[in-house]
């Protein structure tokens, strides 16, 4: 009996202290953003040229445009007879800035697919330019200074999270049989360039 009291005197002891609790609901939530923002700057502009075409589109002759900011000349070209460019006018790269990203994070570039240049109105026999052989020159973050490699890429974000780049490349006469000459206009086109982790 004197353990039963003792039990009961303990209990009420422990109630008489007894705690309210009270809760409060709350949310959680992540913002996923695996897009980097992708800025550009300045076009790719090969500048003004004289070209002549090959009417045969066997041969061509090529201008490249250097991404590097202090290569001196940015143009440099390469005949081959009958395709001809003649420099008139130096052109310059294109440039992008990579920002929000993960601080430090390597990136990759992926070229662009479209490889033409065409006039307003392109007529049916008169030749084109294509545009390859990409190439990248990192202009901010910890590798400034460096050409790009795709094969051990090495476009790497800053502390901020941001990188900047610039692009050239080579603008090559027509490879296709054409009849007509180049005309005096401006010969376009329109590319998509991908940044990705």
């Amino acid at each position: 009996m004197k353990l039963f009291s003792t039990l009961l005197a303990a209990a009420v002891t422990a109630s008489s202290f007894a705690t309210y609790a009270t809760t409060e609901s709350f949310d959680a939530k992540v913002k996923v953003q695996n897009t980097v923002v992708l800025t550009k700057g300045p076009d790719l502009d090969f500048g003004t040229i004289r070209a002549v075409a090959d009417p045969d589109g066997v041969n061509q002759a090529t201008l490249v445009i250097n991404p590097e900011p202090t290569a001196s000349p940015v143009s440099s070209r390469t005949d081959n007879a009958p395709a001809i460019i003649s420099i008139i006018e130096q052109g310059s790269p294109a440039s992008f800035t990579v920002s929000e990203v993960v601080p430090n994070a390597r990136l990759s570039i992926t070229n662009p697919t479209a490889t033409t240049l065409s006039s307003n109105g392109q007529g049916l026999n008169e030749p084109n330019f294509t545009v390859g052989t990409w190439t990248y020159f990192i202009t901010s973050g910890p590798n400034a200074n460096a050409y790009y490699s795709s094969v051990t890429p090495n476009l790497t974000a800053d502390g901020d999270g941001s990188v900047s780049f610039n692009i050239g490349a080579t603008l090559s006469t027509a490879s296709t049989i054409s009849s007509e000459a180049y005309r005096d206009t401006e010969y376009t086109g329109t590319f998509q360039l991908e940044v990705a982790y």
